[in-house]
C-alpha cells in the first residue's frame, strides 16, 4: 500500500456555499441618498458660515449612514447541510430546510433581506422569505438540491 492511497474511512465534508446579495444601482443610490444630502447640505452650511448647523447636519449624515450600514452590510445567503443562513447586516434568520415547500424565482417589491428586486422567493408552510443572490440560477438550483438531501 502507498502513502498517498486514501483511507477508506474517509468522510464527507459539510457543504457550506456563500452567496452575496446583487445590489440594484438604484437601490444603493437611494440608500446612499440621504447621507450625501447631509454632507451637501454640510458643505452649503459651511459656506455661509453656520458652523453648527453643519455639525448636526453632518451627524443627522453619519447616523443615517450607521443605521444603513447596520441592516444592510453583510447581505449575504449560506446553504448549509441542513438550514439556509439569511443575514442582512445585523439581521439574522435560519431557515430549516426540511421546512422548505417551494424555491421560485421572484421580482417582488415586498421588504425582505434583499438589496435587489431580482429575487428569489422560499417558501415554508408559515410564511416566505425573498432573498437575492448575485448568482440566482446557481443559488436556486444548489438550494434544490440541498433540501432534495436533507427530504
Amino acid at each position: 500500500m502507498t502513502d498517498d492511497a486514501a483511507p477508506s474511512h474517509a468522510t464527507k465534508m459539510p457543504r457550506k456555499s456563500v452567496y452575496a446579495s446583487a445590489v440594484d444601482w438604484w437601490i444603493a443610490v437611494l440608500l446612499m441618498l440621504g447621507p450625501l444630502i447631509c454632507v451637501g447640505s454640510t458643505g452649503v452650511l459651511l459656506q455661509q458660515g453656520r458652523q453648527q448647523d453643519a455639525l448636526y447636519c453632518l451627524l443627522a449624515g453619519a447616523g443615517t449612514l450607521l443605521v444603513t450600514g447596520l441592516f444592510t452590510v453583510p447581505c449575504r445567503y449560506t446553504i448549509l447541510p441542513d438550514t439556509l443562513s439569511i443575514r442582512c447586516g445585523i439581521l439574522f434568520q435560519r431557515v430549516p430546510l426540511h421546512q422548505v415547500k417551494a424555491i421560485e424565482p421572484s421580482g417582488s417589491w415586498v421588504s425582505g433581506p434583499a438589496l435587489s428586486v431580482r429575487r428569489v422567493k422560499i417558501s415554508t408552510a408559515s410564511r416566505f422569505y425573498l432573498v437575492s443572490p448575485v448568482d440566482r440560477d446557481r443559488f436556486i438550483e444548489e438550494l434544490t438540491e440541498a433540501v432534495n438531501q436533507v427530504a
